[in-house]
């Protein structure tokens, strides 16, 4: 059973909402979002004129950008937009996520969507470029976030598209993609329709092409997003990180410096109820390093070390390692919101709800490195409905808030609304019918000292075995109702599968295989200015 919007924290006790506070209640939380209010222009006008004050290395990013997506066969509309980022008024609007199979689940797309939607919208408030950047984690080693996607079968049921394997602990970029037959063969049971074939096609092609699971990703959700001319940004490619690397260099000398910035932030948003989304336990310098597989680097007793492993290092002897290879180091989750500040002109960022909680944390983070938290702009949340699952909702007089409540209830008040013969009454009679009997069996104590158990234990055989029919009854009667009890199920399976938020588990090509590209049409017609949590796209 899931309910909207609490959020229960580690201790199991409910905390505060930060999406819904900072919808309905900007003032309690501006503290943590110094760029300002999302739902206020002259928040983004405050935000424009602070980066008007910054210069970044415009042709160097626009440059390998443009490799990049020539590699990635980009359509004119992209290769427009990076070459706008060589103009010094052009500013960003970026979002990022994990490279997850065939884009991961349906927020993936969501926020994309919201990434260009809010780009176009700022472009023509503002009167000038803003592009949509979308950031690939392709340095994150987290194998377990990326490694499964779902979809739905032609029966309703969530299916699992899974990667063999552990990831090694390195990096996502550096992880081979699968050979399409071993995909293909978990796709097995998605629905006929008019588009699987070339869905199908579309991602072997896909597949097929791509050298590495950062390039599957982002060849997937460009060919979703094609339209609208998304900058995809790798920041493994080596030009990248030779740009970033003055800024590494900082972050290795202001190490104490940033954990106590972070404790101090986190402190204060704790105190306001919300939940510590970033817990370090100590020493963490926010770099990793690979080696091959990523460590965190630690600093203790005047020296740094990696996570697990004995070698250390002296500040000058790290700096060197940086100068030699820049290509090994990469940001953790406290410091990759300030690298991309460092490379792009961000106006906004588009967080998830989870997002949202650890960046209030980063302010003072930011504030100790030399920048300004961008402003922070919630991505877009819905809930897909199907046809037939509008029909059968209103059919059965329900609502999308039943759904996410649970319906075990409804199914058990369904079976017994469909029982006309009235089937505990009658056991009910019967089992006062057999106390009765029983109680006449009575006087046969005095016959020997052992009857009184030898009736006790029979009259439980008795019991247990009415209560046995009972439940056998139910069952046929619950049987008898199947298409129903069925229809509930996959109404739970598509709009709460695994009990969980649809976009959360379902993979966008779930609904892309059953309306083409026309669903994707849909999620671009969604107000991103609408905040609440969960839209309902029909």
């Amino acid at each position: 059973m899931i309910k909207y919007p609490v959020l229960v924290g580690s201790g199991g006790i409910e905390m505060r909402n930060p999406m819904q506070t900072m919808a309905t209640c900007f003032e309690q939380v501006a503290l943590f979002f110094p760029s300002g209010d999302p739902k206020l222009q002259e928040s983004f006008e405050q935000r424009a004129a602070y980066l008007d004050s910054r210069n970044y290395a415009r042709e160097i990013l626009a440059d390998t950008l443009k490799e990049y997506h020539q590699h990635l066969g980009s359509k004119a509309e992209t290769f427009q937009m990076i070459e706008e980022l060589r103009q010094k008024e052009t500013l960003t609007v970026i979002t990022g996520q994990q490279a997850g199979i065939l884009t991961g689940p349906l927020y993936t797309l969501y926020k994309a969507m919201t990434t260009i939607l809010l780009a176009k919208e700022q472009r023509e408030k503002l009167g000038r470029p803003v592009v949509p950047v979308f950031w690939i984690a392709g340095e994150d080693h987290d194998w377990l976030e990326i490694r499964e996607t779902y979809i739905l079968s032609s029966e309703g049921k969530p299916i699992p598209c899974r990667l063999s394997g552990d990831g090694g602990g390195e990096s996502v970029g550096h992880q081979k993609v699968p050979a399409w037959e071993t995909i293909e063969a978990q796709l097995l049971e998605m629905p006929d329709s008019e588009f699987r074939s070339s869905v199908l096609k579309k991602c072997r092609q896909l597949t097929e092409q791509a050298e590495n699971l950062t390039q599957w990703f982002a060849l997937t959700l460009q060919w979703l997003v094609h339209k609208w001319g998304l900058i995809f940004f790798d920041p493994m490619l080596p030009e990248f990180k030779r740009l970033a690397a003055p800024l590494y260099e900082q972050i290795i000398k202001m190490q104490v410096d940033i954990r106590e910035a972070l404790a101090e932030r986190t402190k204060e948003w704790v105190a306001l109820g919300f939940e510590s989304q970033i817990k370090p336990i100590g020493g963490e310098v926010n770099l990793f390093l690979s080696v091959p597989e990523r460590r965190g680097i630690l600093y203790s007793d005047g020296a740094f070390y990696l996570r697990g492993r004995k070698e250390s290092w002296n500040l000058d002897a790290l700096n060197s390692l940086l100068t030699q290879a820049p290509e090994r180091f990469s940001p953790n989750v406290v410091t990759r919101p300030v690298v991309q500040e460092f490379l792009f002109p961000t106006l906004a960022y588009v967080p998830g709800p989870g997002e949202l909680n650890y960046w209030a944390q980063l302010g003072e983070v930011f504030t100790t490195l030399g920048f300004v938290m961008p402003i922070l702009f919630p991505r877009l949340s819905a809930v897909v409905l199907t046809a037939s699952w509008q029909k059968f909702l209103s059919k059965q007089a329900l609502t999308i808030e039943d759904v996410y409540s649970g319906l075990e209830d409804y199914r058990n008040r369904y079976v017994r609304e469909q029982d006309t013969l009235n089937i505990d009454d009658r056991f009910q009679r019967f089992r006062e019918e057999i106390a009765k009997g029983y109680a006449e069996l009575k006087p046969l104590e005095e016959i020997h000292v052992n009857v009184h158990d030898w009736l006790i234990r029979n009259e439980e055989k008795v019991n247990f075995q009415l209560d046995y029919l009972k439940a056998k009854v139910w069952q046929a009667q619950r049987k008898g109702c199947n298409d129903i009890l069925n229809r509930l199920q996959q109404l739970e399976d598509g709009i709460t599968p695994h009990q969980s938020r649809q976009e959360r588990v379902l993979n966008p090509l779930s609904f892309v295989i059953r309306y083409g590209d026309s669903f994707v049409d849909r999620v671009a017609e969604i107000p991103i200015r609408d905040f609440r949590e969960h839209r309902i796209l029909l």
